[in-house]
């Protein structure tokens, strides 16, 4: 019967597809004064992530996984509930304000995308993925583990600091402050007051497919 359990486990591992998991701080002042630039611009921001290993003693996963990212450092590993190794560590990720500044640039896995609305009334924010990148990431994953990288497996989790006087913000279905939205729904954010939104299971598949997917859209404060 133990052996049976353990054949199991271990199919269940093999067939399960493997994934990565991002939780990123954003804040609204940087979002909206990123937008309303005119010139190409970028800065980076932290963001931690979570990633399944074989084991906790490998440094070799956590090595090919840290030229993936701007900065990469190693906080910790566990065992998860469902019987893998999970490493977390602390990276860099980009924050721009144009497709183009992270499309042209291989720094960095995944990112966000700040800019304005046609009539520049709103702030649209984006996750973003490397297409390049994301696909030497699954090709990797795939022959040392014969498993398949998802991004629709994973959490994205942004956690939106309001650090102005007072902010709007419209998420659209996910989970806001752990609460499940099935409607886009609007919040009025006061200073210091933080969000913290999950992405839908729509979200992580449309990243995955699209490489980039909407996060949150914000009224924008400043005349232009």
């Amino acid at each position: 019967m133990k052996n049976k359990l353990l054949i199991l486990i271990s199919l269940t591992l093999f067939l399960s597809g493997c994934k990565i998991d991002f939780t990123g701080d954003l804040f609204t002042s940087d979002l909206i004064d990123l937008a309303n630039t005119a010139e190409n611009k970028q800065f980076n921001l932290p963001m931690e992530i979570a990633y399944q290993v074989a084991d906790c003693e490998s440094d070799e996963t956590n090595r090919m996984l840290s030229t993936y990212f701007i900065e990469f450092k190693k906080t910790g590993c566990t065992l998860g509930e469902d019987f893998m190794s999970y490493t977390t560590a602390q990276v860099s990720v980009p924050v721009v304000n144009d497709y183009d500044v992270f499309n042209n640039s291989s720094d960095s896995l995944i990112g966000f995308v700040s800019y304005l609305s046609e009539d520049k009334t709103l702030v649209y924010v984006d996750a973003v993925t490397n297409s390049e990148l994301f696909e030497s990431l699954k090709n990797y994953v795939y022959n040392e583990t014969f498993q398949e990288l998802s991004l629709a497996d994973s959490n994205l989790i942004i956690r939106l600091n309001n650090d102005m006087n007072s902010a709007t913000i419209e998420v659209p279905p996910s989970f806001v402050n752990n609460e499940p939205i099935v409607f886009s729904t609007e919040y009025n954010m006061e200073r210091r007051e933080l969000l913290i939104i999950q992405s839908s299971d729509v979200n992580a598949s449309f990243l995955e497919n699209n490489l980039w997917t909407p996060l949150f859209v914000l009224k924008n404060n400043i005349q232009n």
